[in-house]
C-alpha cells in the first residue's frame, strides 16, 4: 500500500484544538502568534501562521487573506487538517470570488476536494453554490459519496423537521437535479435572488437560530434533556457567523455539554438583546461579509 507523506503537520501551540467543531472551533488554546497579527503573513510560506493570520483579520472583518489560503488547498502533500481548516475559513469568511473557488473545486477537483467543497458550502449557506453541487454529486464515483452530497444539499434546502426528499438515494441524476433546482428556485424565488445565505429550508436567520437552541435547552423535567443531535451544527453556524466562543459546548471527550451552553447562549441573549442581523445575509464575527 502506497503511504502518503503530508507536509505542514506541525501546527503552533496556540492552534491546539482550534478547527475542531467539538474542540476550540475558530477560538485559540493560548496567546496567538504576533506575526498572525499582520494579514501580511497569510501570504507567507509558514501555512499554520497563514491561516491564523486569515482568521484574525476576518475577525475584524478583513477577508483579504482569505484568498492566500488556496495554494494550501491544493498542495497535494498539505496534511487533511490544515486543508480542512483553509476550506473551512474560505467558506465561513470568504467573499464572491473566494466562493467561487469553491465552485471550481466542485467542478474540476478530484473526489476528495469535491466532497469537502460541498460540505463547507452547507457551512456557507450560499444559494447559488447549489448547482455546483449537484454537478459535484453527478461527477463523483462512489456512491457513499453521492449520498454525503445529498446530506449535504438536503441539511441546506430542507427543514429538519420533515422528512427528506432530497436524501433519499432512489433517484437519478436527473431526477435528483429537477428535484434541487425546483426547491433553490423557491428559495429565490422568496428573496428574489440567489444571492442568499440559507440554512434548514429557510433564509439564514440567526435570532430564529438562537430561539431554536434555547428552546432545545429547557429541561423537561422527568422526561429529561431533549435531543442534542442538531447542536454540532447549530454549534458550527453560531460561533462563525456570531464570534462567540462554544468551546465549552463539548467536554474534552466530546460529549455535549448542556448547561454550559445554556449559560453561554443566555448571555449572547442579555448582551444582544437586538443583535441587527440581516436575514439571508453571511457574517463572521458578527462583520458582514460583503460578496464583492
Amino acid at each position: 500500500m502506497q503511504q502518503q507523506t503530508y507536509r505542514y503537520l506541525d501546527r503552533p501551540a496556540f492552534l491546539e484544538g482550534c478547527f475542531f467543531w467539538k474542540g476550540r472551533g475558530y477560538h485559540y488554546a493560548g496567546p496567538v502568534a504576533a506575526q498572525a497579527a499582520d494579514v501580511q503573513a497569510a501570504a507567507g510560506d509558514d501555512p499554520w501562521i497563514a491561516v491564523a493570520a486569515a482568521l484574525e483579520a476576518a475577525k475584524q472583518g478583513d477577508g483579504s487573506g482569505i484568498a492566500q489560503l488556496r495554494r494550501w488547498v491544493l498542495d497535494e502533500q498539505a496534511a487533511p487538517t490544515l486543508v480542512a481548516a483553509c476550506l473551512d475559513l474560505i467558506a465561513d469568511a470568504g467573499r464572491r470570488d473566494d466562493l467561487e473557488f469553491l465552485a471550481g473545486l466542485m467542478l474540476d477537483g478530484g473526489d476528495g476536494l469535491r466532497i469537502e467543497a460541498c460540505q463547507v458550502a452547507q457551512w456557507c449557506g450560499a444559494l447559488w453554490l447549489v448547482p455546483y453541487m449537484l454537478e459535484a454529486r453527478k461527477a463523483v464515483r462512489r456512491l457513499p459519496d453521492k449520498r454525503t452530497i445529498e446530506a449535504n444539499v438536503s441539511n441546506l434546502l430542507e427543514s429538519v423537521d420533515g422528512e427528506p426528499v432530497l436524501y433519499d438515494g432512489r433517484y437519478d441524476d436527473n431526477e435528483y437535479a429537477e428535484l434541487v433546482h425546483a426547491r433553490t428556485g423557491e428559495l429565490a424565488s422568496q428573496a428574489g435572488t440567489d444571492e442568499v445565505a440559507v440554512f434548514g429550508g429557510e433564509l439564514l436567520d440567526m435570532e430564529r437560530m438562537v430561539w431554536c437552541m434555547r428552546k432545545a435547552l429547557v429541561n423537561r423535567g422527568r422526561g429529561g434533556w431533549t435531543d442534542w443531535g442538531a447542536f454540532l451544527s447549530w454549534r458550527r453556524k453560531f460561533e462563525p457567523f456570531t464570534g462567540v466562543d462554544c468551546s465549552s459546548f463539548y467536554s474534552a471527550t466530546g460529549e455535549f455539554q448542556p448547561l454550559n451552553a445554556t449559560v453561554v447562549l443566555e448571555r449572547y441573549a442579555e448582551d444582544h438583546p437586538h443583535p441587527g442581523f440581516v436575514s439571508g445575509q453571511r457574517y463572521f464575527f458578527g462583520q458582514r461579509v460583503e460578496s464583492a
